[in-house]
């Protein structure tokens, strides 16, 4: 008997307050139950979900960030993933050793699988965080090969590309979408990055983007699930709260995506001939 290893997969729009960590926190649970009773195996959350984005300094990200290791919300992620046996994953500000990252973490029902800090920051995100220091870290686990990126990473190739070369299957995204200057009446920017970005480098990528207004910075969701070949199995999401769901197979496709015979953009690179730098 062939056992399926195919799931669904959520993403979570939601629209936090900033410095509010206690609402946040109440919210963001509520969606992890909301997408479980969806049939979620796996949900992913917007970048800083847990206190908002659009800080001013180091001084205001620093009171909203928490620890990976003893901070309330992700003890409460960790809480609803044991309860629900589920998979979380969700963007927050990581207090470390007197440091705040932009950063996210996946979390198994067993835990804390693996934490990732933003490394290509954005605007105003130099002056409240710190660039990531851990390189783009790929996890094995039961429902595949897993690395996360942060919103604006979408828009360098070596963050998806770096995550393949290890070989995984799907990339998490959290991310706070805004609206792009210049916006055609087409795709926005953000979603044709996570489209481009699962076709060249033949992965899933479930990209969770936030909705509303804060400090004056409108945030777009259009969250998106695509799939190894690029298409959209799920939204853009309207930029209100929402949940959209997509069943998806990273073990499953692993030998489809490595023997396509039209495009396979990780088997026919030629690392020699390209500019290094």
């Amino acid at each position: 008997m062939t056992t399926s290893t195919a799931f669904t997969i959520a993403c979570a729009q939601t629209d936090p307050v900033i410095g509010d960590l206690n609402a946040n926190r109440e919210m963001t649970v509520a969606a992890i139950h909301e997408a479980a009773d969806g049939g979620a195996k796996l949900v992913v959350l917007p970048e800083c979900a847990t206190g908002g984005w659009a800080f001013t300094g180091m001084d205001e990200s620093l009171a909203a960030a928490e620890s990976v290791d003893d901070g309330p919300t992700i003890a409460a992620w960790k809480a609803a993933a044991r309860e629900r046996e589920i998979w979380v994953c969700g963007g927050f500000g990581e207090l470390a050793d007197d440091t705040v990252y932009n950063s996210a973490v996946l979390i198994s029902p067993n835990g804390v699988e693996s934490v990732y800090r933003k490394v290509h920051l954005w605007n105003t995100e130099n002056n409240a965080f710190t660039p990531g220091n851990l390189g783009f870290p790929v996890v094995d686990t039961p429902l595949g090969r897993i690395g996360m990126i942060i919103c604006y990473d979408a828009w360098f190739p070596e963050s998806m590309r770096s995550c393949a070369l290890q070989g995984a299957d799907l990339v998490l995204a959290p991310s706070d979408w805004v609206p792009n200057p210049g916006q055609q009446a087409m795709p926005s920017l953000a979603n044709m990055m996570t489209i481009a970005g699962a076709h060249s480098n033949q992965v899933y990528v479930a990209a969770a983007s936030r909705v509303g207004v804060e400090r004056g910075q409108r945030f777009i969701g259009e969250s998106v699930i695509a799939g190894h070949d690029g298409w959209l199995l799920a939204g853009p999401a309207a930029a209100h709260e929402a949940i959209i769901f997509a069943e998806i197979d990273p073990i499953g496709s692993r030998q489809e995506r490595r023997d396509n015979i039209f495009n396979r953009p990780l088997g026919d690179r030629r690392p020699e001939a390209y500019a290094q730098g």
